[in-house]
């Protein structure tokens, strides 16, 4: 599981950075004003996601424009979905193993 992806997303700008690249490619700029702060914290923001490998960026004449690295979120989102299947597979032992020590059954736990 990719920890440093799922760091960068815990923090609620960048979540809602991510939010805003999904539509389009922006740069720093339009995402400053989307969020209502400033430019600097905007490029520490998207450093961090850079960072995690969640988003890309180029240099235009002045500005930095930043999209989502795609192939990092399908990867993610697979590595999810595979944690969830296990999850739901686990789930009908797990419930019987509670109901077992529920009963005071120590050879069902």
């Amino acid at each position: 599981m990719d920890v440093d992806a799922l760091k960068a997303l815990g923090d609620e700008r960048r979540l809602r950075i991510v939010e805003l690249l999904a539509e389009r490619e922006h740069c720093v700029c339009e995402l400053a004003e989307a969020l209502g702060i400033s430019e600097a914290l905007v490029s520490h923001h998207v450093k961090r996601l850079r960072d995690a490998g969640l988003v890309r960026a180029r240099r235009g004449a002045q500005w930095l424009y930043c999209r989502l690295d795609e192939s990092a979120f399908l990867g993610l989102s697979a590595e999810l979905e595979a944690v969830a299947r296990a999850g739901a597979a686990a789930e009908p032992a797990i419930v019987g193993a509670c109901a077992a020590l529920a009963r005071g059954d120590s050879e069902g736990a």
